[in-house]
């Protein structure tokens, strides 16, 4: 189990308990989130040296957008690094036993399908062509084949289909909970629910992490905040393009007698994403034409929003899954993703883009956390360790990924334009 050394009080604010333990004043490492990015960095850190390394939280484990992820893994990208780094993750996700050793994500793997209009066939093919150079197992689906896939699909408008039998969907608390707990047992320590309210400096570089409790000194910090990620780095002259876009998702319950759905589906079309959940449960997003930019990556969508959500789902299903037009919503949540102008994620030294040394950034997914969160925890402890690589991992190039990419116009490219597709 990871040990809680704070609880939250009736105010929502950080209280101590008669449990805690005393407040660290120094570490080698703090690694700031303990979202799915964090855990990770901060498993293969402890796993990997003997250095002292403190992972702080504002929230409790899982408390924050991590907790609200789609779940949903495939291999399916459009850049040579991004496949080989989803390809990674997917091989640690399925082999979680030899490669962590502690808990277990939650794999479950149902196949999961991409399908486009006729604009983004080319595009699809390219990809598919790419993934399967680099050891995806990946095949084109022509539209009179995906009813093999999926027997529920009306395929009209579709082009034609990405299909990866490996894909599927993962426990995202199960996953983030293993990793914790194996930091913990490797001689990490997790500080949960405590807020960094600020990152020291002195001399341009980083010197701790300040917090309601006291200051913890350390030379290096890693931002692993996800969406909150801004309000650390800007005081402290950071140039990052993210901003926080919501991002509304529905649990369903189909109407009983109904055909459950076998795969895991994004229609590009459509702009909907499904996929099953427990029993007779789904889970659902359908993208709007532009996602609405929030303060609060936690807020929840209005009524309105929500009910504006789910008019987007129902006429997704009944354009596509017209067996499923009948579902019932159960719950919304929303959530927020960190985007950058190239929708993929920042992986560098914060001193490259006017911050201080001794602080590595790991921030603006743009929905790519969970698929890239195993490969980013064994990228970053090597860049932070000064070593080539961690663990069984074969060394993976991540250096178009740096933060400078934006001003320097190398930004990654977008096989189905702007979205988190990718």
């Amino acid at each position: 189990m990871v040990a809680l050394p704070y609880a939250t009080n009736k105010s929502g604010r950080s209280a101590v308990t008669s449990q805690m333990r005393s407040l660290p004043d120094k570490a080698d490492i703090v690694v700031v989130g303990a979202g799915v990015v964090g855990a990770s960095i901060g498993y293969q850190l402890a796993a990997n040296s003997s250095r002292r390394v403190v992972v702080v939280d504002a929230r409790p484990p899982v408390g924050g957008v991590s907790g609200r992820t789609f779940g949903q893994v495939r291999q399916h990208y459009s850049n040579e690094l991004t496949v080989r780094m989803a390809l990674r993750g997917m091989h640690c996700i399925r082999n979680w036993a030899e490669e962590v050793g502690h808990g277990g994500p939650g794999y479950v793997p149902l196949g999961y399908l991409l399908m486009v209009g006729d604009g983004q066939l080319d595009s699809l093919k390219r990809n598919i062509d790419l993934g399967r150079s680099l050891g995806v197992d990946t095949r084109l689906v022509e539209p009179g084949e995906m009813t093999a896939v999926e027997p529920l699909l009306d395929a009209a408008g579709i082009a034609g289909g990405a299909y990866e039998p490996q894909g599927g969907y993962i426990d995202v608390t199960c996953m983030v909970l293993s990793w914790l707990s194996a930091a913990n047992a490797a001689g990490a320590r997790l500080l949960a629910p405590l807020t960094v309210e600020e990152i020291s400096t002195s001399a341009g570089s980083v010197c701790g992490v300040v917090t309601p409790l006291g200051e913890i000194r350390a030379p290096m910090v890693v931002m692993a905040t996800g969406a909150w990620a801004r309000d650390l780095l800007d005081p402290l002259g950071a140039v990052v393009p993210i901003t926080r876009r919501r991002l509304d998702m529905t649990l369903l319950a189909q109407a009983p007698g109904t055909p459950a759905l076998a795969t895991c589906v994004t229609d590009g079309v459509a702009n909907l994403v499904i996929r099953p959940d427990m029993g007779t449960r789904l889970l659902a997003a359908a993208y709007p034409s532009e996602m609405p930019e929030v303060q609060d990556p936690l807020a929840e969508g209005s009524a309105a929003a929500q009910e504006l959500h789910m008019e987007r789902v129902r006429y997704a299903l009944r354009r596509r899954l017209p067996a499923l037009a009948d579902v019932r919503a159960i719950t919304s949540v929303s959530g927020a993703y960190d985007i950058t102008p190239d929708y993929h994620p920042i992986l560098g030294w914060a001193d490259s883009v006017g911050g201080p040394s001794g602080l590595y950034m790991a921030v603006g997914f743009s929905g790519h956390g969970l698929k890239l969160s195993p490969t980013v925890g064994e990228i970053a402890a090597a860049a932070l360790l000064g070593v080539e690589q961690v663990g069984s991992a074969s060394p993976i190039d991540a250096s178009a990924l740096e933060p400078g990419r934006f001003t320097s116009g190398r930004l990654m490219h977008l096989a189905y334009g702007p979205s988190a597709r990718a």
